[in-house]
């Protein structure tokens, strides 16, 4: 879920939301930024169906004793599960791709900031 994490927070959070955000793969959560979860403090995990998908357990666990704010995406919700665990695995990041791009759109109608709404890129000579 990594590529997908990062793109979602760099590109529609941040660019296009104006939303501060740390994209932080579940290798690294326990290396600093779990210092950062208190009550209050939003953490939205995806998770997928491959080797990595335990890691992002670990962070549930920790995150859902220190946080009111954890929102977890799990493409086990949303695969068919008559496929195959290995082709799970492999469409997983499709899947979530598919969901963000379905919640960009309530976001940017919720939030009333349309995702080409911009202060800099492509405005000003950078």
């Amino acid at each position: 879920m990594w590529p997908e994490a990062l793109y979602y927070a760099t590109c529609i959070l941040e660019e296009m939301q104006w939303i501060r955000t740390r994209p932080v793969h579940a290798s690294d959560f326990f290396h600093g930024p779990l210092e950062l979860i208190e009550p209050g403090v939003s953490l939205v995990l995806f998770r997928g169906e491959d080797a990595y998908d335990p890691l992002a357990e670990r962070v549930a666990q920790f995150a859902r004793q220190y946080t009111d704010r954890l929102t977890v995406i799990s493409t086990a919700d949303y695969c068919p599960q008559t496929l195959s665990p290995e082709l799970r695995a492999l469409i997983s990041p499709a899947v979530m791709a598919t969901l963000m791009e379905r919640l960009s759109a309530h976001l940017e109608v919720m939030r009333d900031h349309p995702l080409v709404t911009r202060r800099y890129y492509k405005r000003v000579a950078y």
